[in-house]
């Protein structure tokens, strides 16, 4: 561009004048439509980069914060993860105390009853007498003119066996007529578990009982094993577990799933786990499959039962396989598999979680903190459902027909006010942010959260399932991956006789041993009507498999 000296532009027409000034605006317009797209171009960019660091601050949270929502509020004593790094410290610096055990000394003149908690933690246990003696020369010596007994002083310690084997050995005896006429008599010898094999229903039950229960791999307790002279490999553990859940655990599996449907209400969940052979194809790395959960609400006449069903895939072919005779309320996480399976039907409804509407809440809460988080949205939202839901726990002892009373009356203009409110602030936010999704999530699922209103035998949430597909999850991290089809298969059955045994209050261990007795002896009879009197609530299952574990 030629620059023209004063002297110049003095000297310049009008028109010429009017041609550079005209130049002059074109430029500076130009300029400024691109400084406009470059401020518009950086607003996005920060926007985009505000709600990077929203959800990096999510993934923290989920991943290395507090997992309960509790923790929204100050909650003592909870260990964090670092704490967790350095816990005997952390439990050292909080004086927490070992269980207590009794320590009676009885006087002379009575003898007092043990009390307390010590006492407590130890009834039912078997117990062992140690006496501690003199001798008859050392008595003699201490009172040469003779003594008397006093009441002994008493004190309990606990001890430990570890994993004890004892090889059973059979006897069997044969008779034969002295008179040499033929006859020979062997006495009966009880069924095998497996044929010609060493497993008895007490070992396969304690190594189910290690992995279904405890989360201990089949490898981990193969090394267990070894150090107690004992090999068994992990192949043959597994062939152990397979086969016995094929063959006479399945039967109390498709039992309970006939029983389940007796109930009102069901939760249901999902969780994904890999498996490296598919019907005898092996895939590399393994392919994504998903375990399903259900469980019903135990009410009047029903008792708790939990079953988990394994599937290739999360496709809603295999809930509706799975329901396809239920009549009820299904309680789900939002899941559409479950709304499209409950619009072809006209007895199956689905109802929304209201802790899955409020989670979202919670974690933007914890991720940014509760005062940067005050007067926020967020927590707006947060107040507004743990009201509600506050107010609903206040009905549990209620009869369904009065719960619903007390909903309608109480909380339905709640529940319509958190609505209108989260339809008018979803307007004013970034729908793609943490936020607007969760506010999307409330709004899209309004439907089913309102299910609750109008049945007194619905929760407002699906905790229950949640709870149930813990064990799974938490077992998933140390086997990681699962190798066959059939394992998952059984993994499942073995899952639902644990999780329902648990439910019901007894011991596992000894539930999967008196399982794998009986069962074996009943698999000649015509009809299977013994399987009642091994369900998880049946009196001779309460009597012979009680938990000693004890609510605090």
């Amino acid at each position: 561009m030629i620059q023209l000296s004063d002297e110049q532009l003095n000297n310049l027409g009008k028109e010429a004048l009017i041609v550079i000034a005209s130049s002059l605006q074109d430029q500076l317009l130009a300029l400024q439509s691109q400084l406009d797209h470059a401020n518009a171009q950086l607003s996005d960019n920060n926007r985009q980069i505000e709600l990077l660091t929203e959800q990096i601050r999510i993934m923290n949270q989920r991943f290395f914060g507090r997992k309960s929502e509790a923790s929204v509020s100050e909650v003592d004593g909870q260990i964090s993860l670092f704490d967790s790094f350095n816990e005997v410290k952390y439990l050292n610096q909080n004086s927490s105390k070992e269980p207590e055990i009794t320590e009676v000394i009885i006087p002379s003149y009575h003898r007092k009853k043990s009390v307390g908690k010590r006492d407590a933690d130890l009834s039912g246990l078997p117990a062992r007498i140690i006496e501690h003696t003199l001798s008859a020369e050392e008595l003699a010596t201490s009172f040469p003119d003779g003594y008397k007994e006093l009441p002994e002083e008493v004190y309990k310690r606990l001890h430990i066996i570890p994993e004890t084997f004892i090889v059973d050995e059979h006897h069997v005896h044969v008779y034969a007529s002295k008179s040499n006429d033929g006859t020979i008599l062997k006495v009966p010898r009880p069924k095998d578990l497996f044929r010609n094999s060493i497993a008895t229903p007490a070992l396969v039950a304690s190594i189910i009982n290690g992995k279904y229960t405890n989360a201990l791999p089949l490898e981990r307790q193969a090394k267990t094993f070894k150090t107690n002279g004992i090999q068994l490999s992990t192949n043959t553990m597994a062939n152990w577990v397979i086969k016995s859940t094929d063959v006479y655990l399945s039967l109390i599996y498709d039992h309970l799933h006939e029983l389940i449907y007796d109930s009102k209400v069901i939760y249901a969940d999902e969780s994904s786990v890999k498996v490296m052979r598919i019907d005898h194809t092996k895939i590399k790395n393994g392919k994504k499959t998903y375990m399903w959960v259900y469980r019903n609400r135990p009410l009047r006449g029903t008792h708790p039962i939990v079953l988990f069903d394994w599937q290739p895939s999360r496709h809603s072919d295999h809930p509706r396989e799975f329901l396809k005779t239920f009549s009820g309320t299904v309680v789900t996480d939002g899941y559409q598999v479950y709304h499209k399976l409950a619009k072809g039907r006209w007895d199956l409804k689905v109802a929304g979680c209201w802790v899955h509407a409020r989670r979202p809440f919670a974690e933007f809460i914890k991720s940014v903190g509760q005062d940067a988080s005050k007067w926020s949205i967020a927590q707006e939202a947060y107040s507004l459902i743990t009201e509600i839901m506050h107010i609903a726990n206040t009905f549990d002892d209620f009869s369904a027909t009065e719960r619903k009373k007390q909903r309608h009356l109480v909380l339905s203009e709640k529940v319509d006010a958190y609505f209108a409110w989260a339809k008018q602030k979803y307007s004013q936010v970034t729908h793609n942010s943490t936020i607007g999704k969760a506010l999307a999530y409330s709004i899209n699922q309004e439907d089913y959260l309102r299910v609750f209103l109008s049945d007194g035998n619905v929760p407002m949430d699906n905790n229950y399932a949640e709870q149930t597909i813990r064990p799974f999850t938490i077992g998933r991290k140390n086997f990681i991956m699962i190798e066959s089809s059939n394992g998952a298969k059984a993994s499942a059955i073995l899952y639902s006789l644990v999780e329902t045994a648990k439910a019901n209050m007894i011991n596992t261990f000894e539930y999967f041993n008196l399982l794998l007795t009986k069962i074996p002896q009943h698999m000649d009879d015509k009809d299977f009507k013994f399987i009642d009197d091994l369900l998880p609530w049946s009196p001779r299952v309460q009597k012979e498999c009680p938990s000693r574990y004890k609510k605090s």
